[in-house]
C-alpha cells in the first residue's frame, strides 16, 4: 500500500542560523541606538556646559538647553531604536539577507525558507526537487559568518562617540569636579551659582543688565578685575546689535596697588549714543554678557513761567512773566517759577550758583501725582542777583545733561529822580526873597513826600516840607513851590544853601531812598546890590541885542549884493560882509558864465539865511533872559509894576514876536528867493520882498532897543534917587551925632 511521502525540511542548524542572525540585528540596533543617545548627552552636555562657562545665561535659557537635550534624545532613541525594534524579522528576510551577502545560495535559501517554513497548507510542490533545494542551501552554511552580514562603521562610530565623550565627562569629573558640580547646579538644579574662574570681572552700573542714557551723550563703562585673581592684560567690549559687529578694547585706568587696592579698573567709552547698543564684556575666561543700553530722551524744561509778587509798597498787582534768558524783578519780590517737562519727573533740584560754587536749594518732587511733569519752586525774597540751576532726575534714571539756568536780575529799588531848578533867581538873593523850585519829581514805584532842605552859612540843615503824593504816584509836577526866606532873618553877607528832595515809600532793609535836586548856593545881599547885579546883567544883554542887530543889517546887505543884471552889466564895488564871492574872477576874467551868476546868488541867500537862523535862536534867548531878570525882581520882592510891565510887554514880548513870527517870514522868503535865482525877474521881486522883511525886522528891533536904553536910563535915575536918599540918610546920621556930641559938651561943662 503506497501513502504520500513526507515533505522534505531545512536542517535545525539552518534555522538556528536564522534566529541567531535576528539577535544579531536586534542587538546591533539597540547598541547602535544607546550608544547615539549617550553620545547625543555627552555632546549636550559639553555644549550647554561651553554656554553657560561662556555667556552665563539666564535660568529660562538653561531650562531650555536641558529641554533640547531630552527632546534630542528621545528623538535619537526613537529614530535608531524604536522605530527599528518594533519592525519583525521574519525567516525569510534573513534568509534574502544571507543569500545577498553569499550569492553561493543561489536563491536555495529563500526558496527553501518560504516552502518549508510556512504553514501545513502550503502549495504543493516536488519532494524530491523540494529536497534537493534543502540540501542546496544546507552545503554553504560552514562558510557563513554573521559578522561579516553587518557594516560595522555606523554602530563603531556611535560607540566611538559615546565613550568619548564619556570618558571626557569622567575625565572631568576627576580633575575638575568643582565645574561638573557647578554645571549639574546651574543647568540641572537651575542655580545661580557663579562659574569658578580664574578671572573675576564686574561691571559699574547695569542694573538687570539694562542702563539708560539720553540721546546723543556719552556713556563710559567701567569694568573692574579682581586683583585677588588673574589680571588680564586687556578686556574687550563686543557689540552685538546698535552697529557694526566690533571688537573695541577697553583702557587700564592706572596701575592697581594690591596692597591697596581690590580691583583693577578699566573703561570705554561710547560717544554720543544715538541708538540701543547690546554688547558683552570679555577678558581672561570670565565674561559679562548682553549688557544693552537704551537710548531715551533727555530731560529738559518745554515751559517755564515766573509768577512775580511784587513788594507791598509798591501796590502792584502780581504779574506772570515767560521765561526769558535774563528775569528783571525789583528787590525783595517773592518769585514761584512754575515749569512743566518733556517726561515724567522724579525730582527737580535747584541749586544757586555762586562765585566758587553752587549752594543746594532745594530739591522738589512733583507736587500732583497726576501731573508728574510739572513742578515749581518760590524763592520768598528776591535781595540780590540771583542764577538758580535747575537740574531735572526722570523715571527712567536720567539727569539731564545740563542745568537750566534762570538769572534773575534784582532791580534795585532807585532813588527819586528830582528835574528840579529855581525860577527866577540868580546867584544872589535879598533876604526877602521867595525862592520857587519848578520841574519835576519822578520813582519808579511811588513818591511818598518831598522837601526843601536848607542851610545857612555851616548851620545843620533844615527842612521845609513841599507835599506828600496821594495814593501810590510816581510822578509829581512842582508847580512854582515857593521856600519863603523872610522867616530865616537872613544878614547880608551870608549864604544860604538849597535843595530838593523826595523819599520813596520802600520798605526794603535801609529805609526809604531818598533822592537829592541840584545844591543852590545863594549869596544873600541888600535889594541895592541885587538892583547892580541886575543891572549890569542887562548892560550885557544889551550889548548882546545890538550885536544881533548888526547881524541883520549885514544880512540886509547881502541881499542887496545879489546881482540880476544881464551879464556885462556894471556891479556895484563893495563886496559883500562875509568876504569875497565864491567864483570872483579878476576884473580882466571876461563876464561869468549863467552858472556861475546863480552860485554867487546862492551864496548870498545862504549867507543871509544861516544869518536868520542864528539871529532868531539869539532873540528868543534874550527874551527869556528879560523875562529871567523880571522873575529876579519879583521873587526878591524889589519890583516895581512900571519897571515888570517895560521888562515884560516893553522887551521880552516884542523879542519872541521877533523871533516867533518875522524872522520865519524871512525864512519862507529867503527859500522862494533860492527858488528863482535863475530867473532875473522873478528873482528881483522875491529879493525885494526878503529885503523888506530884513528891514521891518530891523525896526522892530530898534524900537526894543530905545526902550532898553529906556529902561537903562530908568534904572539910573532909580540909582540917583537912591543915592540922593542914602546921602540924605548920612547927613541926617551925622546931623543927630553932632547934636549928642554938643548935649554932651554942654553937661561936662
Amino acid at each position: 500500500m503506497t501513502g504520500n511521502p513526507e515533505r522534505p525540511q531545512l536542517g535545525q542548524d539552518v534555522w538556528a542560523m536564522l534566529a541567531a542572525l535576528r539577535r544579531r540585528i536586534r542587538a546591533y540596533v539597540w547598541l547602535e541606538g544607546l550608544s547615539a543617545a549617550v553620545a547625543w548627552l555627552g555632546l549636550s552636555f559639553w555644549a550647554s556646559l561651553a554656554a553657560d562657562w561662556f555667556f552665563e545665561p539666564s535660568a529660562w535659557v538653561r531650562a531650555g538647553m536641558v529641554a533640547a537635550a531630552a527632546l534630542g534624545c528621545l528623538y535619537v532613541l526613537m529614530v535608531l531604536v524604536g522605530r527599528r525594534a518594533i519592525v519583525p524579522l521574519r525567516d525569510a528576510s534573513m534568509a534574502l539577507l544571507l543569500e545577498r551577502r553569499y550569492p553561493d545560495f543561489r536563491d536555495s535559501l529563500l526558496t527553501a525558507v518560504e516552502l518549508t517554513g510556512g504553514p501545513g497548507d502550503a502549495e504543493p510542490c516536488n519532494s524530491q526537487l523540494l529536497g534537493r533545494t534543502c540540501r542546496q542551501a544546507a552545503a554553504p552554511l560552514g562558510r557563513v559568518r554573521l559578522g561579516e552580514v553587518f557594516d560595522p562603521r555606523p554602530l563603531r562610530r556611535s560607540v566611538l562617540a559615546a565613550v568619548g565623550l564619556g570618558v571626557s565627562i569622567a575625565l572631568l569629573a576627576l580633575g575638575r569636579p568643582d565645574v561638573l558640580s557647578t554645571w549639574a547646579r546651574r543647568v540641572l538644579a537651575l542655580d545661580e551659582v557663579a562659574w569658578p574662574r580664574r578671572t573675576g570681572l564686574e561691571i559699574d552700573g547695569f542694573p538687570g543688565g539694562v542702563e539708560r542714557i539720553a540721546r546723543g551723550s556719552d556713556l563710559t563703562i567701567l569694568a573692574k578685575a579682581d586683583l585677588a585673581k588673574e589680571v588680564p592684560d586687556v578686556l574687550e567690549v563686543r557689540c552685538r546689535e546698535g552697529g557694526p559687529r566690533t571688537r573695541q578694547p577697553m583702557f587700564r585706568e592706572g596701575i592697581a596697588n594690591p596692597l591697596r587696592d581690590r580691583f583693577q579698573e578699566f573703561s570705554h567709552t561710547f560717544h554720543n549714543v544715538l541708538a540701543p547698543i547690546r554688547f558683552d564684556v570679555l577678558g581672561g575666561d570670565a565674561a559679562v554678557p548682553d549688557l544693552r543700553v537704551e537710548v531715551v530722551e533727555n530731560p529738559t524744561i518745554v515751559e517755564m513761567v515766573l509768577d512775580c509778587e511784587y513788594p507791598k509798597y509798591t501796590a502792584r498787582p502780581a504779574r506772570s512773566f515767560p521765561f526769558t534768558s535774563l528775569m528783571q524783578f525789583p528787590l525783595g519780590s517773592r518769585i514761584t517759577l512754575r515749569a512743566t517737562a518733556n517726561k515724567d519727573l522724579v525730582r527737580a533740584t535747584v541749586d544757586v550758583a555762586g562765585e566758587q560754587s553752587a549752594k543746594r536749594l532745594e530739591m522738589i518732587e512733583p507736587a500732583d501725582p497726576a501731573r508728574p511733569r510739572s513742578f515749581q519752586h518760590t524763592l520768598d525774597e528776591l535781595l540780590k542777583d540771583t542764577t538758580l540751576l535747575v537740574s531735572l532726575l526722570d523715571t527712567d534714571g536720567i539727569k539731564s545733561r545740563e542745568p537750566v539756568r534762570v538769572v534773575l536780575a534784582a532791580l534795585e529799588d532807585r532813588r527819586p529822580e528830582l528835574a528840579v531848578q529855581l525860577r527866577g533867581i540868580g546867584s544872589a538873593i535879598t533876604p526877602q526873597a521867595q525862592l520857587p523850585a519848578s520841574g519835576r519829581v519822578g520813582d519808579d514805584y511811588g513818591i511818598a513826600r518831598i522837601w526843601f532842605e536848607y542851610a545857612v552859612d555851616k548851620q545843620s540843615p533844615a527842612v521845609r516840607p513841599i507835599g506828600s503824593p496821594a495814593g501810590n504816584a510816581t510822578e509829581y509836577p512842582l508847580s512854582r513851590q515857593t521856600l519863603d526866606v523872610r522867616d530865616l532873618k537872613l544878614k547880608p553877607g551870608q549864604k544860604l544853601q538849597v535843595c530838593v528832595k523826595a523819599e520813596d515809600r520802600s520798605t526794603l532793609s535801609g529805609g526809604p531812598n531818598v533822592g537829592t535836586s541840584d545844591r543852590w548856593q545863594l549869596d544873600v545881599v541888600t535889594p541895592d546890590q541885587l538892583r547892580m547885579l541886575l543891572n549890569a546883567r542887562e548892560l550885557v544883554l544889551r550889548q548882546r541885542f545890538e550885536s544881533v542887530i548888526r547881524d541883520v543889517v549885514d544880512a540886509r546887505e547881502s541881499l542887496a549884493r545879489i546881482d540880476f543884471s544881464p551879464p556885462g552889466a556894471a556891479k556895484p564895488a563893495k563886496a559883500p560882509a562875509g568876504g569875497a564871492e565864491p567864483g570872483d574872477k579878476p576884473a580882466d576874467a571876461g563876464p561869468p558864465s549863467p552858472e556861475r551868476l546863480v552860485a554867487q546868488r546862492r551864496f548870498h541867500v545862504h549867507w543871509a539865511a544861516q544869518n536868520s537862523v542864528k539871529d532868531a535862536h539869539e532873540t528868543s534867548g534874550l527874551a527869556e533872559a528879560f523875562s529871567d531878570v523880571r522873575e529876579e525882581l519879583i521873587n526878591n520882592r524889589i519890583d516895581t509894576e512900571e519897571l515888570k510891565a517895560r521888562l515884560e510887554q516893553g522887551i521880552a514880548d516884542p523879542l519872541r514876536r521877533i523871533a516867533q513870527e518875522m524872522f520865519p517870514e524871512l525864512d519862507r522868503r529867503l527859500d522862494r528867493l533860492e527858488a528863482t535865482l535863475a530867473d532875473a525877474a522873478a528873482g528881483t521881486g522875491a529879493r525885494t520882498r526878503a529885503i523888506e522883511q530884513v528891514d521891518a525886522i530891523e525896526r522892530a528891533m530898534r524900537e526894543v532897543l530905545a526902550r532898553m536904553i529906556e529902561l537903562e536910563d530908568f534904572n539910573e535915575a532909580i540909582n540917583l534917587l537912591r543915592a540922593i536918599i542914602q546921602a540924605q540918610e548920612r547927613v541926617n546920621a551925622e546931623t543927630k551925632l553932632k547934636q549928642k556930641q554938643r548935649l554932651r559938651d554942654l553937661l561936662e561943662k
